[in-house]
Protein backbone atom coordinates (compact mmCIF):
# COMPACT_ATOMS: atom_id res chain seq x y z
CA UNK A 1 0.00 0.00 0.00
CA UNK A 2 0.68 3.90 -0.51
CA UNK A 3 0.36 5.51 2.60
CA UNK A 4 0.21 8.82 3.84
CA UNK A 5 0.10 9.80 7.37
CA UNK A 6 -0.84 13.57 7.89
CA UNK A 7 0.37 14.82 11.42
CA UNK A 8 0.98 18.79 13.18
CA UNK A 9 3.84 16.59 15.22
CA UNK A 10 6.75 14.71 13.89
CA UNK A 11 10.26 14.29 14.95
CA UNK A 12 12.13 16.14 16.32
CA UNK A 13 8.82 17.63 17.88
CA UNK A 14 8.22 16.24 21.45
CA UNK A 15 5.22 14.21 22.35
CA UNK A 16 2.98 11.02 22.01
CA UNK A 17 1.74 12.21 18.71
CA UNK A 18 4.57 12.88 17.17
CA UNK A 19 6.54 9.57 18.15
CA UNK A 20 3.47 7.85 17.91
CA UNK A 21 3.73 8.78 13.60
CA UNK A 22 7.41 8.43 13.76
CA UNK A 23 7.11 4.44 14.60
CA UNK A 24 4.10 3.32 12.59
CA UNK A 25 6.05 4.79 9.79
CA UNK A 26 9.20 3.15 10.47
CA UNK A 27 7.07 -0.24 11.15
CA UNK A 28 4.64 0.19 7.99
CA UNK A 29 7.96 0.46 5.82
CA UNK A 30 9.00 -2.67 7.54
CA UNK A 31 5.77 -4.62 6.82
CA UNK A 32 6.92 -3.60 2.97
CA UNK A 33 4.37 -0.34 2.34
CA UNK A 34 5.52 2.91 0.99
CA UNK A 35 4.70 5.81 3.61
CA UNK A 36 4.92 9.39 3.31
CA UNK A 37 4.92 11.69 6.17
CA UNK A 38 2.44 15.16 5.88
CA UNK A 39 3.69 17.59 8.38
CA UNK A 40 4.30 21.34 8.87
CA UNK A 41 7.57 22.82 8.10
CA UNK A 42 10.55 22.82 10.58
CA UNK A 43 14.05 23.09 10.73
CA UNK A 44 15.86 20.31 11.96
CA UNK A 45 13.56 17.62 10.41
CA UNK A 46 15.37 14.30 8.92
CA UNK A 47 14.52 14.24 4.96
CA UNK A 48 16.67 11.71 4.42
CA UNK A 49 16.29 9.31 6.75
CA UNK A 50 11.91 9.83 6.41
CA UNK A 51 9.85 10.57 3.00
CA UNK A 52 8.96 14.23 4.26
CA UNK A 53 5.77 16.73 2.63
CA UNK A 54 6.19 19.80 4.34
CA UNK A 55 3.36 22.68 4.74
CA UNK A 56 3.65 25.96 5.85
CA UNK A 57 2.04 26.57 9.00
CA UNK A 58 -1.43 26.49 8.67
CA UNK A 59 -4.17 28.41 10.69
CA UNK A 60 -7.56 27.26 11.48
CA UNK A 61 -9.46 29.93 9.83
CA UNK A 62 -7.63 29.19 6.43
CA UNK A 63 -9.35 25.34 6.77
CA UNK A 64 -12.47 25.75 5.77
CA UNK A 65 -11.72 29.14 3.69
CA UNK A 66 -8.32 28.92 1.98
CA UNK A 67 -9.13 27.98 -2.05
CA UNK A 68 -4.78 28.08 -2.45
CA UNK A 69 -4.32 25.94 0.45
CA UNK A 70 -6.61 23.09 -0.81
CA UNK A 71 -5.28 23.22 -4.07
CA UNK A 72 -1.72 23.03 -2.67
CA UNK A 73 -3.27 19.98 -0.99
CA UNK A 74 -5.23 18.25 -4.00
CA UNK A 75 -1.81 18.64 -6.16
CA UNK A 76 0.30 16.22 -3.46
CA UNK A 77 -2.80 13.73 -3.01
CA UNK A 78 -2.94 13.63 -7.14
CA UNK A 79 0.85 13.29 -7.21
CA UNK A 80 1.56 11.29 -4.36
CA UNK A 81 -2.19 9.32 -5.01
CA UNK A 82 -2.02 7.29 -1.60
CA UNK A 83 -4.44 4.02 -1.42
CA UNK A 84 -5.07 5.33 2.08
CA UNK A 85 -4.44 8.99 4.12
CA UNK A 86 -3.82 8.42 7.93
CA UNK A 87 -4.64 11.69 9.86
CA UNK A 88 -3.62 11.90 13.04
CA UNK A 89 -4.75 14.32 16.07
CA UNK A 90 -8.24 15.68 14.66
CA UNK A 91 -8.28 19.42 16.15
CA UNK A 92 -5.12 20.28 14.43
CA UNK A 93 -4.66 22.16 11.17
CA UNK A 94 -2.59 19.86 8.95
CA UNK A 95 -4.56 16.95 9.64
CA UNK A 96 -8.12 18.85 9.40
CA UNK A 97 -7.76 20.34 6.06
CA UNK A 98 -5.78 17.00 4.61
CA UNK A 99 -9.11 15.00 5.76
CA UNK A 100 -11.30 17.09 4.32
CA UNK A 101 -9.31 17.57 1.21
CA UNK A 102 -9.12 13.43 0.60
CA UNK A 103 -12.50 13.10 1.61
CA UNK A 104 -13.78 15.36 -1.09
CA UNK A 105 -11.37 13.93 -3.84
CA UNK A 106 -12.30 10.22 -2.86
CA UNK A 107 -9.53 9.07 -1.25
CA UNK A 108 -9.87 6.71 1.47
CA UNK A 109 -9.14 8.03 4.99
CA UNK A 110 -8.36 7.17 8.67
CA UNK A 111 -8.48 9.25 11.50
CA UNK A 112 -6.05 8.49 15.04
CA UNK A 113 -7.75 10.69 17.90
CA UNK A 114 -4.77 10.56 20.56
CA UNK A 115 -6.72 12.52 23.05
CA UNK A 116 -9.51 12.71 25.76
CA UNK A 117 -9.66 16.64 25.77
CA UNK A 118 -9.13 19.55 23.88
CA UNK A 119 -5.29 20.42 24.49
CA UNK A 120 -5.73 24.48 24.13
CA UNK A 121 -9.36 24.39 25.49
CA UNK A 122 -8.61 28.28 25.91
CA UNK A 123 -7.68 28.94 22.18
CA UNK A 124 -10.29 26.41 21.30
CA UNK A 125 -12.95 29.06 23.24
CA UNK A 126 -11.98 32.04 21.03
CA UNK A 127 -12.34 30.38 17.86
CA UNK A 128 -15.30 27.69 18.72
CA UNK A 129 -17.74 30.01 16.96
CA UNK A 130 -15.80 29.34 13.45
CA UNK A 131 -14.58 25.92 13.74
CA UNK A 132 -16.70 23.01 15.86
CA UNK A 133 -19.46 23.02 13.20
CA UNK A 134 -16.80 22.90 10.29
CA UNK A 135 -14.80 20.05 12.04
CA UNK A 136 -17.94 17.91 12.95
CA UNK A 137 -18.60 17.93 9.07
CA UNK A 138 -14.79 17.23 8.22
CA UNK A 139 -14.98 14.31 10.79
CA UNK A 140 -18.17 12.83 9.69
CA UNK A 141 -16.93 11.98 6.12
CA UNK A 142 -13.78 9.82 7.44
CA UNK A 143 -14.37 6.04 6.24
CA UNK A 144 -12.20 4.82 9.74
CA UNK A 145 -11.54 6.38 12.93
CA UNK A 146 -9.02 4.61 15.42
CA UNK A 147 -9.01 5.51 19.08
CA UNK A 148 -6.19 4.92 21.52
CA UNK A 149 -7.79 4.16 24.34
CA UNK A 150 -11.86 3.59 25.20
CA UNK A 151 -11.34 7.33 26.65
CA UNK A 152 -9.94 8.38 23.62
CA UNK A 153 -13.24 6.55 21.78
CA UNK A 154 -15.62 8.07 24.16
CA UNK A 155 -14.40 11.41 23.16
CA UNK A 156 -14.15 11.33 19.49
CA UNK A 157 -17.32 9.90 20.10
CA UNK A 158 -19.12 12.97 20.02
CA UNK A 159 -18.02 13.88 16.51
CA UNK A 160 -18.13 10.83 14.52
CA UNK A 161 -20.54 8.00 14.43
CA UNK A 162 -19.17 4.84 17.30
CA UNK A 163 -19.63 2.72 14.25
CA UNK A 164 -17.05 3.55 12.70
CA UNK A 165 -14.33 3.80 15.84
CA UNK A 166 -12.10 1.20 16.51
CA UNK A 167 -9.80 0.96 19.85
CA UNK A 168 -5.84 0.48 18.81
CA UNK A 169 -3.84 1.27 21.62
CA UNK A 170 -0.55 2.72 21.35
CA UNK A 171 2.42 0.91 20.09
CA UNK A 172 6.19 0.63 21.44
CA UNK A 173 9.31 -1.07 20.39
CA UNK A 174 10.24 -3.50 22.89
CA UNK A 175 13.44 -3.92 20.94
CA UNK A 176 14.28 -0.40 21.68
CA UNK A 177 13.14 -0.31 25.17
CA UNK A 178 13.91 -3.42 27.05
CA UNK A 179 15.38 -4.09 30.41
CA UNK A 180 19.04 -4.96 29.33
CA UNK A 181 21.62 -2.77 27.88
CA UNK A 182 23.57 0.03 28.64
CA UNK A 183 22.77 2.01 31.91
CA UNK A 184 25.36 4.91 31.70
CA UNK A 185 23.09 7.25 33.42
CA UNK A 186 23.01 5.15 36.58
CA UNK A 187 27.02 5.79 36.85
CA UNK A 188 25.70 8.84 38.12
CA UNK A 189 23.48 7.09 41.43
CA UNK A 190 25.63 4.72 42.84
CA UNK A 191 23.37 2.61 44.75
CA UNK A 192 20.73 5.27 45.20
CA UNK A 193 16.82 4.49 44.68
CA UNK A 194 16.35 6.34 41.86
CA UNK A 195 12.78 7.80 40.84
CA UNK A 196 12.18 8.45 37.44
CA UNK A 197 9.74 11.17 36.02
CA UNK A 198 9.40 11.51 31.92
CA UNK A 199 7.02 14.45 30.08
CA UNK A 200 6.31 17.78 29.77
CA UNK A 201 6.70 19.96 33.13
CA UNK A 202 3.15 21.10 32.81
CA UNK A 203 0.62 21.18 35.87
CA UNK A 204 -1.92 17.90 34.63
CA UNK A 205 1.08 15.77 34.68
CA UNK A 206 1.27 16.30 38.64
CA UNK A 207 5.32 16.70 38.29
CA UNK A 208 4.98 18.99 41.13
CA UNK A 209 3.16 16.95 43.51
CA UNK A 210 5.80 14.01 42.83
CA UNK A 211 8.42 16.42 44.00
CA UNK A 212 6.79 17.28 46.84
CA UNK A 213 6.15 14.36 47.81
CA UNK A 214 10.05 13.44 48.07
CA UNK A 215 9.99 15.78 51.22
CA UNK A 216 7.81 12.24 52.75
CA UNK A 217 10.91 10.20 51.49
CA UNK A 218 13.86 12.09 53.77
CA UNK A 219 13.50 9.69 56.85
CA UNK A 220 12.05 6.49 54.90
CA UNK A 221 13.67 6.32 51.73
CA UNK A 222 17.68 8.07 52.64
CA UNK A 223 18.83 7.55 49.31
CA UNK A 224 16.27 8.22 47.32
CA UNK A 225 16.69 10.43 44.27
CA UNK A 226 14.28 12.02 41.86
CA UNK A 227 15.63 12.31 38.09
CA UNK A 228 13.39 14.09 35.98
CA UNK A 229 13.75 14.13 32.02
CA UNK A 230 11.40 16.74 30.54
CA UNK A 231 10.67 20.76 30.04
CA UNK A 232 7.65 22.86 29.89
CA UNK A 233 6.05 25.79 31.68
CA UNK A 234 5.65 24.62 34.70
CA UNK A 235 10.00 24.07 35.60
CA UNK A 236 10.30 27.66 37.56
CA UNK A 237 7.54 26.58 39.77
CA UNK A 238 9.18 23.17 40.01
CA UNK A 239 12.79 24.84 40.94
CA UNK A 240 11.02 26.81 43.65
CA UNK A 241 9.48 23.90 45.93
CA UNK A 242 12.90 22.01 45.23
CA UNK A 243 14.49 24.85 47.05
CA UNK A 244 11.74 25.56 49.69
CA UNK A 245 11.64 21.63 50.68
CA UNK A 246 15.32 21.83 50.62
CA UNK A 247 15.62 18.95 47.81
CA UNK A 248 18.64 20.13 45.93
CA UNK A 249 20.11 17.01 46.49
CA UNK A 250 17.89 14.85 46.13
CA UNK A 251 16.22 16.38 42.74
CA UNK A 252 17.85 15.80 39.72
CA UNK A 253 16.64 18.20 36.54
CA UNK A 254 17.76 17.06 33.31
CA UNK A 255 15.92 18.77 30.79
CA UNK A 256 15.18 17.53 27.42
CA UNK A 257 16.14 13.98 26.56
CA UNK A 258 16.89 13.12 23.30
CA UNK A 259 15.25 10.15 21.87
CA UNK A 260 18.46 8.03 21.66
CA UNK A 261 19.55 8.40 24.99
CA UNK A 262 15.97 7.72 26.60
CA UNK A 263 16.07 3.48 26.85
CA UNK A 264 19.66 4.09 28.92
CA UNK A 265 17.84 6.33 30.83
CA UNK A 266 14.72 4.00 31.38
CA UNK A 267 17.23 1.30 32.27
CA UNK A 268 19.18 3.27 35.08
CA UNK A 269 16.21 3.80 36.88
CA UNK A 270 14.39 2.06 39.68
CA UNK A 271 10.63 3.01 39.47
CA UNK A 272 9.01 5.05 37.11
CA UNK A 273 6.13 7.33 38.02
CA UNK A 274 3.41 9.27 36.40
CA UNK A 275 1.32 11.02 38.39
CA UNK A 276 -0.76 12.81 35.77
CA UNK A 277 -3.85 14.87 37.59
CA UNK A 278 -5.68 14.50 34.34
CA UNK A 279 -5.59 14.26 30.27
CA UNK A 280 -4.14 11.39 29.61
CA UNK A 281 -5.38 9.95 27.08
CA UNK A 282 -3.30 6.37 26.86
CA UNK A 283 0.20 7.27 28.33
CA UNK A 284 3.04 6.29 26.40
CA UNK A 285 6.06 6.75 28.56
CA UNK A 286 4.44 4.68 31.26
CA UNK A 287 4.06 2.09 28.19
CA UNK A 288 7.98 2.78 27.65
CA UNK A 289 9.03 2.70 31.51
CA UNK A 290 7.09 -0.94 31.80
CA UNK A 291 8.91 -2.35 28.04
CA UNK A 292 12.00 -1.44 29.95
CA UNK A 293 11.15 -3.52 32.89
CA UNK A 294 10.65 -1.08 35.33
CA UNK A 295 8.25 -0.92 37.81
CA UNK A 296 5.22 1.58 37.59
CA UNK A 297 3.33 3.86 39.42
CA UNK A 298 0.71 5.83 37.88
CA UNK A 299 -2.09 8.24 38.35
CA UNK A 300 -5.41 6.27 37.72
CA UNK A 301 -6.33 8.57 35.02
CA UNK A 302 -7.60 8.21 31.30
CA UNK A 303 -5.88 5.23 29.23
CA UNK A 304 -3.05 4.72 31.84
CA UNK A 305 -5.78 2.23 33.48
CA UNK A 306 -6.13 0.44 30.52
CA UNK A 307 -2.08 -0.43 30.34
CA UNK A 308 -1.79 -0.81 34.18
CA UNK A 309 -3.71 -3.46 36.65
CA UNK A 310 -3.35 -2.80 40.14
CA UNK A 311 -1.00 -4.51 41.98
CA UNK A 312 -0.35 -6.97 38.96
CA UNK A 313 2.26 -5.07 36.42
CA UNK A 314 2.29 -1.61 38.07
CA UNK A 315 0.39 0.30 40.93
CA UNK A 316 -2.65 2.97 40.50
CA UNK A 317 -2.84 6.13 41.93
CA UNK A 318 -6.30 6.88 42.87
CA UNK A 319 -5.56 9.59 45.75
CA UNK A 320 -2.73 12.09 43.75
CA UNK A 321 -1.35 13.36 47.21
CA UNK A 322 2.30 13.61 48.10
CA UNK A 323 1.74 11.59 51.03
CA UNK A 324 -0.05 8.83 48.78
CA UNK A 325 2.75 9.30 46.01
CA UNK A 326 5.42 8.79 48.79
CA UNK A 327 3.46 5.56 50.23
CA UNK A 328 3.94 3.55 47.20
CA UNK A 329 7.49 4.70 46.50
CA UNK A 330 7.87 3.28 50.24
CA UNK A 331 6.37 0.41 49.51
CA UNK A 332 8.43 -0.81 46.37
CA UNK A 333 11.31 0.43 48.31
CA UNK A 334 10.71 -1.77 50.87
CA UNK A 335 9.67 -5.06 48.87
CA UNK A 336 12.09 -6.20 46.59
CA UNK A 337 10.20 -9.53 45.52
CA UNK A 338 7.02 -6.75 44.18
CA UNK A 339 9.45 -4.67 42.50
CA UNK A 340 10.65 -7.65 40.63
CA UNK A 341 7.01 -9.25 40.22
CA UNK A 342 5.49 -5.75 38.73
CA UNK A 343 9.02 -5.14 36.82
CA UNK A 344 8.35 -8.81 34.93
CA UNK A 345 4.50 -8.66 34.61
CA UNK A 346 5.09 -4.85 32.99
CA UNK A 347 8.08 -5.98 30.54
CA UNK A 348 5.43 -9.05 29.75
CA UNK A 349 2.70 -7.09 28.74
CA UNK A 350 4.77 -4.38 26.72
CA UNK A 351 5.76 -7.48 24.54
CA UNK A 352 2.70 -9.50 24.17
CA UNK A 353 0.08 -6.24 23.65
CA UNK A 354 1.55 -3.41 22.85
CA UNK A 355 4.85 -4.19 20.63
CA UNK A 356 4.62 -2.27 17.10
CA UNK A 357 4.55 -5.24 15.03
CA UNK A 358 1.52 -6.09 16.72
CA UNK A 359 -0.20 -3.14 16.66
CA UNK A 360 1.57 -2.00 13.19
CA UNK A 361 -0.89 -5.13 11.84
CA UNK A 362 -4.07 -4.16 13.86
CA UNK A 363 -3.81 -0.79 11.74
CA UNK A 364 -3.39 -2.35 8.77
CA UNK A 365 -6.09 -3.94 8.73
CA UNK A 366 -8.17 -1.19 9.59
CA UNK A 367 -6.43 0.50 6.40
CA UNK A 368 -7.64 -2.92 4.39
CA UNK A 369 -11.16 -2.51 5.76
CA UNK A 370 -11.20 1.32 4.79
CA UNK A 371 -10.16 0.63 1.02
CA UNK A 372 -12.62 -2.54 0.70
CA UNK A 373 -15.32 -0.02 1.93
CA UNK A 374 -14.74 3.04 -0.07
CA UNK A 375 -14.45 0.58 -3.61
CA UNK A 376 -17.54 -1.59 -2.84
CA UNK A 377 -19.26 2.07 -2.44
CA UNK A 378 -17.86 3.05 -5.93
CA UNK A 379 -19.33 -0.28 -7.23
CA UNK A 380 -22.27 0.33 -5.82
CA UNK A 381 -22.66 4.25 -6.52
Amino acid sequence: MRILLASEWFTPDVGGVASHVRDLAINLARRGHEVAILTRKKQGRERSVYNLIELEQVEYFKIFHSLSGNGILKNILNIYNPDVVHAHHAFTPIPLITLRVASVNGFSTVLTNHSAYFYDYDYLLKTLGYIVFPIRTVLRKVDKVIAVSSVAAKFIGSFVSSSKISIIPNGVDTLKFKPYGSRIYRENFDSDFVILYVGRLVHRKGVHLLVESMSYLKKEIPDAKLVIAGSGPLSYTIIEKIEANNLRDRVILLGKISDEELPDLYRSADVFVLPSIYGESFGIVVLEAMASGLPVVASAVGGVKELIKNGENGLLLDNKTPPTIAGHLIELYQDCSLRRKLASKARETAVKKFDWRIISAKIEKVYEETIEKRLNYAITK
